[in-house]
């Protein structure tokens, strides 16, 4: 048995909204209003902490599942926000988007990367105990995240025992974000082997 993982590292912020005007990557309005005037409203509200996080770099997360009654971490595929098309109060994004689509804001820091991978780790607690892993964990999640070498593995380790565990650093990592797996960045992909239990009398 094989199950894997995707921590994205990230927490939304402000509320979601229906992508009502699009070109490609950019977001031109949100909700029927133009999509930097949401931006800026989102700083503007902000907690200290989430203004400093949002000044360092914002994201964008797309709801996979739009028949969820409720959206939380976990549900949305995050890409980078690339700028800002001032010229028509659009937002540009890593990823195109369509009309109708639900997105939210997102921000990351060494505690929500921290917290979304314990958080996924506690629900593979649930099965047996795996025999083994492959940890593929962006470069970006490292000492300059972290502040610390081999942090990902530690939590890991914490929560799933003396698993042995092979992996590498990447600059691109493939895993799944509900039933879907896409190609992600800043995150941590881990694939668990299972034995598969034998029906009983086999």
């Amino acid at each position: 048995q094989v199950d894997c993982i995707a921590s994205q590292g990230c927490r939304p912020v402000g509320s979601h909204y229906r992508v009502t005007k699009v070109d490609r990557n950019v977001i031109l309005e949100l909700g029927g209003k133009p999509a930097l005037e949401v931006l800026q409203q989102l700083a503007k509200e902000a907690s200290p902490r989430d203004r400093k996080l949002i000044e360092g770099g914002l994201l964008l997360g797309s709801v996979i599942d739009e028949h969820k009654s409720h959206f939380g971490r976990g549900d949305f595929l995050i890409r980078s926000i690339l700028g800002l098309d001032r010229k028509r109060n659009g937002i540009a994004a890593g990823e195109f988007y369509r009309l109708g689509k639900t997105v939210q804001f997102h921000v990351r820091d060494a505690q929500t990367a921290v917290e979304d991978l314990q958080l996924l780790l506690d629900a593979q607690q649930l099965s047996e105990i795996p025999f083994g892993g492959l940890l593929v964990t962006c470069n970006g999640r490292g000492r300059s995240l972290f502040q610390e070498e081999d942090h990902d593995l530690t939590i890991i380790r914490e929560r799933m025992g003396e698993v042995p565990i092979a992996g590498f650093f990447a600059a691109g990592e493939i895993g799944p974000i509900g039933n879907t797996s896409f190609l992600h960045g800043h995150t941590a992909c881990l694939t668990l082997f299972r034995r598969e239990k034998l029906p009983h009398g086999m």
